[in-house]
């Protein structure tokens, strides 16, 4: 009876970390989709900046799914060839900021060029930004936004206004590193 409880009770271990490892999809917005016909590759493609609310603090496997979700659910409305999804953690970012994950879906294994390619093909930020970087260029854009000056000119008063060192005024750009290739079929 022992033996009974214990497997009974190492299956429910198992099976509810699992569960609690598998990603999960999150809410996503197509904020910008620019498509073009290419001539003379014959080859319809389309780029979409995607926003994931929050994307930074998300696991990578989760914004991975995220991004494969947004390029699955535009090309069932579109049929396009190639799609490029961007994705951003905010609708503010997706002028300014650069992207989190970065994917290029090609259901008949295409490529952008035409040449033959993974189905899948997506690089992510090697290091997500931290909410420190996060209020940096908050901070950045909406002043930007509000003044034509470059930020440069303006180092020292957003320095204070972000209450750090002027040398610590910069736009953080992320290293996009590979995070998946895969072929379907």
């Amino acid at each position: 009876m022992r033996y009974i409880f214990c497997a009974v009770l190492a299956m429910i271990l198992i099976v509810s970390t699992v569960q609690t490892g598998q990603a999960e999809v999150k809410e996503f917005k197509c904020v910008d989709v620019e498509s073009e016909n290419v001539q003379k590759t014959n080859i319809r493609r389309m780029r979409a900046a995607v926003v994931v609310s929050e994307a930074h603090l998300l696991s990578k496997t989760d914004l991975i799914d995220t991004a494969k979700a947004a390029a699955l659910d535009l090309f069932k409305q579109s049929k396009m060839q190639v799609i490029v999804v961007k994705l951003y953690p905010s609708e503010d970012y997706a002028e300014f900021f650069p992207q989190v994950l970065d994917m290029t879906y090609s259901p008949d294994s295409i490529g952008w060029n035409g040449e033959p390619a993974s189905t899948w093909v997506a690089y992510i930020a090697e290091k997500m930004p931290t909410e420190e970087e996060m209020f940096r260029i908050r901070t950045w854009i909406l002043e930007q936004a509000k003044n034509k000056q470059t930020i440069i000119d303006r180092k020292e008063d957003l320095a204070k206004k972000m209450k750090i060192p002027a040398d610590d005024v910069y736009f953080p750009i992320f290293k996009l590193v590979p995070c998946l290739m895969e072929t379907n079929g």
